[in-house]
């Protein structure tokens, strides 16, 4: 999709005009304009292989991948006969970019290799043309590596950026920040940094009226904003980028829009218009026969209609996505099918089936996938368990429980997914009340109401703030169970774990859902707090056992209970101290009674 700096007089008024007609999303009159011109003859061959080359660009906008394969491929060998070479690279970078949506890997790396070389040899008294060619490289070396090395395509991207500003098109530095944005938003979910880029490129876009570059970079908008919660913006930008797709006849790009905007509505609660929206995804997939993306669309739907209820439904697309999975032979892929048929067989009433869920979600946990995968199946894990042990009033139910909760604590931790750390937090205080352990409970609440404040979780801290009024309301409620021994189906209940579970799982989509991003890049220099998970800066408590405390967490621990969670040292002299004894509060570790 590159377009060369050409320079004044060099092109053809023909083939200018027809880049204005591509940039305005007019392919139909630009492929007319350029065949009427190859017709009229006395085309010199440069002209005709720059003909082409644009003919190849028109075509993957239209979701032509062949035709640009085949097109390319031919263009190459016209341009054998130029003196510079420059225009052959483009030919094949082109047929590079093509191949790559067509999943024929090893042939795009042995074109990319191709180009590398041809760049080589050529001579240095054209530097500009050589790093716009060096841009174009690092740019497809890029999307070769989004899917399998996310941090090497971005720097890739980013060299390509950099060259481009030097030497570039405004054309070419946009689809530069179009591929930093979108590596940035879909594969590494930093959605700061994916917006800033973002919104550079969409500036360019329209400055030159690209309707291609207008609309993907509306649809990375429209996603950072569903990430963050914000479904009325993300809508409102998503439905401008399904306005622009429409407009310029791009299918591939209506149907990821229709999906993405399918997984706003799920995430904004409104499953009949999510469900429409996948549906009409679906359907332009199968018109454009790729099979992978059928599949990807299968797997919302399924999800969907699970949460919908709609089984019956949701076992023929089960059923449909098998059968895809058998064809593709894909690892990924498979997995993907694994994890839906567990969340199928989690519906049943049957412990059998349920047995199985367990089993599958199990075994994905040793394969090799990304972390925001694996926390939706640590989530259904937890559930699944969380049923058994409401059944069974098996305490040890418990001990499977909290390996799993320590995973996503390191995942959270990992990324920074504030999000995750205050839902995970919240949930251990509320198996902490399964055993009666009311001091551990107020802690873990304490802690995620200081992480949602600290990082601006709006929603999240006022809903943690019910909790924690919910908990000191029903204390003497808690202190009755314990002394009825009450089955374990009283004390969820009471606890309300199943509503807990059940919001994590509707509301986790990344790893940076509703996260007001704040990166806080952990390093021996920086004082991090052992409550909310931020640097500490400005005001500190730091106990003699070494644990640091922000400002405003040492003030809630104080008003708390006044110890240092670590060594249980007084924290303010002034005030006294509030331990949780068990022969004050009357609570005991039931676990260790009942040895």
């Amino acid at each position: 999709m590159s377009e060369q700096e050409e320079e004044k007089g060099e092109k053809p008024k023909e083939l200018t005009r027809a880049r204005q007609l591509i940039n305005e999303g007019k392919l139909d009159e630009a492929l007319q304009l350029m065949n009427n011109y190859e017709e009229k003859g006395e085309i010199t061959l440069e002209d005709l292989v720059k003909c082409h080359l644009l003919k190849c660009e028109l075509f993957f906008q239209q979701d032509l991948y062949e035709n640009v394969v085949t097109l390319a491929e031919k263009t190459y060998k016209e341009s054998l006969g130029l003196e510079k070479k420059f225009l052959s690279i483009d030919a094949l970078m082109l047929t590079a970019q093509a191949l790559l949506p067509l999943n024929r890997l090893d042939r795009a790396f042995d074109i990319i290799k191709q180009g590398e070389e041809l760049l080589k040899n050529q001579t240095l008294d054209v530097p500009k043309e050589s790093k716009q060619r060096e841009a174009n490289l690092a740019f497809i070396s890029g999307y070769y590596n989004i899917n399998t090395n996310v941090d090497r395509a971005l720097e890739h991207f980013k060299h390509s950026l950099a060259l481009r500003e030097n030497f570039g098109s405004k054309l070419q530095i946009a689809q530069s920040l179009l591929g930093i944005a979108r590596t940035l938003c879909f594969y590494k979910f930093e959605g700061k940094q994916a917006l800033n880029f973002a919104k550079r490129c969409l500036a360019i876009a329209e400055e030159i009226n690209n309707k291609f570059l207008i609309g993907w970079s509306l649809n990375i908008l429209g996603t950072i904003n569903g990430f963050k919660g914000d479904f009325k913006n993300a809508i409102m930008y998503s439905e401008q980028s399904l306005k622009i797709f429409k407009e310029i006849n791009n299918k591939s790009g209506l149907a990821w829009i229709l999906n993405n905007l399918g997984e706003i509505y799920r995430m904004s609660g409104e499953l009949d218009r999510a469900l429409e929206c996948l549906e009409r995804s679906l359907g332009i997939w199968v018109e454009l026969g790729n099979k992978y993306n059928i599949a990807n669309a299968h797997d919302f739907l399924i999800q969907i209609l699970i949460k919908k209820g709609d089984l019956e439904r949701a076992q023929q697309y089960l059923s449909n996505m098998k059968l895809l999975n058998n064809q593709l032979k894909d690892k990924g892929m498979n997995n993907m099918y694994l994890f839906d048929k567990a969340l199928f067989l989690k519906t049943s009433l049957r412990a059998t089936k349920r047995g199985k869920a367990e089993k599958i979600l199990k075994k994905l946990l040793k394969e090799e996938m990304t972390d925001d995968f694996k926390v939706k199946i640590l989530l259904n894990l937890n559930e699944l368990l969380l049923i058994e042990l409401r059944i069974t009033n098996d305490l040890e139910v418990l001990d499977e429980i909290k390996p799993l909760i320590r995973r996503l604590l390191d995942i959270a931790e990992r990324h920074k997914s504030y999000w995750i750390l205050c839902e995970t937090y919240l949930l251990q205080g509320k198996l902490s009340l399964l055993t009666f352990d009311i001091k551990n409970a107020k802690r873990f609440l304490i802690q995620a109401q200081q992480i949602a404040e600290r990082f601006s979780l709006n929603q999240l801290a006022s809903k943690i703030t019910n909790e924690n009024e919910d908990l000191l309301k029903k204390l003497d409620l808690w202190e009755k169970l314990k002394e009825l021994e009450a089955p374990m189906a009283d004390r969820l209940e009471l606890a309300r774990m199943g509503s807990q579970i059940e919001g994590m799982i509707q509301d986790q989509v990344q790893l940076t859902t509703n996260i007001i991003e704040q990166r806080v890049a952990i390093h021996k220099e920086k004082k991090i707090c052992m409550v909310c998970r931020g640097e500490v800066l400005r005001f500190s408590y730091i106990c003699e056992c070494g644990a640091i405390y922000c400002g405003n967490c040492a003030q809630a621990l104080t008003n708390l209970e006044n110890m240092c969670w670590v060594c249980d040292t007084q924290i303010d002299y002034l005030k006294h101290v509030k331990p949780f004894k068990e022969e004050e509060s009357g609570i005991v570790d039931e676990k260790r009674k009942n040895k």
